[in-house]
């Protein structure tokens, strides 16, 4: 079953992670862009650091829309609504409680697992084994509460398929128990990980980035990234490393995606909710789509720009698309 829910991660995230949509039309403001002409400081030995901060961001951001979205939340109003479930755990049926989770869990949610339980009574869990991001709730009938649940939309093999397709670094996610066993980690990873800091792995530098999340049911999940440190990071400006990273992130995210005019809006979205930058997509000087219109009026490839007030940094690449080769273009705040 993980790694049936696994495939469908991709398109989970594009349609759940709107949570940044309405703060990104909010704050979309008028004013003109104007190149500025700013020398670039050397990041030096921060660098490492602001790569991997940069890369965990994302990562924290994916966890996040695990828990928060709105698909999740409409998840969660289902279980809470669903009439076959209450009346069998009112009623104490434990064959009826099982047929009800069973078929939540197949009626086309996001769900990958549910677990029902009144007080210290387990009364149904099924789902996949390794699971993240658990979510709880309650069950009441005619205002009295009649049980608990526990669910999740993702699981372990789902997250790091994302993780790993969208940032592109080896990954390790470690409980109490040790490292999760699922599919597309590195094992057996390093013995120790800090949150923040130099790793030295089978004879090869990186720098960690770690967070904590929450395993299923109950209890720590640690997420940890391994990011390769080029020797060359150190004399880029560290807004130009972060600039980077990120437009290697949107890059990631646009091959998971059939580019076409249609899919440029839910492209530009989940972009921007997993990086908190503005993207274009443009053909020549022709914009096809952005995060405001309209955007900028001339877009370096690369380097800084003022647009509408505000200072940033721009990455881009060029991508196949249903109307002919298009350059996307990721502004990042400074």
């Amino acid at each position: 079953m993980g790694r049936r829910r696994g495939r469908r991660a991709i398109s989970i995230v594009a349609g759940a992670l709107t949570l940044a949509g309405a703060a990104l039309a909010a704050t979309i403001v008028a004013s003109s862009p104007a190149a500025p002409n700013v020398a670039a400081t050397p990041c030096g030995p921060a660098a490492a650091e602001v790569l991997a901060r940069t890369a965990g961001s994302v990562a924290e951001r994916i966890y996040a829309g695990e828990v928060k979205s709105s698909a999740t939340l409409g998840d969660k109003h289902q279980i809470e609504s669903d009439g076959a479930l209450l009346s069998a755990v009112a009623g104490g049926d434990r064959a009826a409680i099982k047929a009800a989770v069973h078929r939540l869990l197949y009626s086309h949610t996001h769900i990958v697992r549910l677990r029902i339980s009144r007080g210290s009574q387990l009364l149904a869990d099924e789902g996949g084994p390794y699971i993240l991001a658990p979510i709880s709730g309650t069950l009441r009938s005619h205002g009295r509460t009649i049980g608990r649940f526990v669910f999740s939309v993702q699981d372990d093999v789902g997250y790091v398929k994302l993780v790993t397709r969208f940032i592109g670094a080896p990954l390790i996610l470690r409980t109490a128990a040790g490292q999760v066993p699922v599919e597309g980690l590195l094992s057996p990873g390093p013995p120790s990980i800090p949150d923040h800091g130099p790793v030295e792995y089978r004879h090869t530098a990186y720098e960690g980035y770690s967070f904590n999340a929450r395993a299923y049911p109950s209890g720590r999940l640690r997420v940890s990234l391994l990011l390769p440190v080029p020797r060359s990071l150190a004399s880029k400006s560290c807004v130009r490393i972060k600039a980077a990273e990120l437009g290697v992130v949107a890059q990631h995210i646009s091959r998971r995606f059939k580019l076409s005019p249609a899919s440029f809006p839910p492209y530009i979205k989940v972009t921007h909710t997993l990086t908190d930058a503005l993207v274009y997509v443009r053909s020549g000087s022709r914009e096809l789509a952005g995060s405001s219109r309209p955007g900028p009026s001339r877009l370096p490839s690369s380097g800084p720009l003022r647009h509408r007030g505000v200072d940033y940094e721009v990455s881009s690449f060029a991508a196949p698309t249903s109307v002919g080769q298009v350059r996307v273009y990721v502004l990042v705040g400074r």
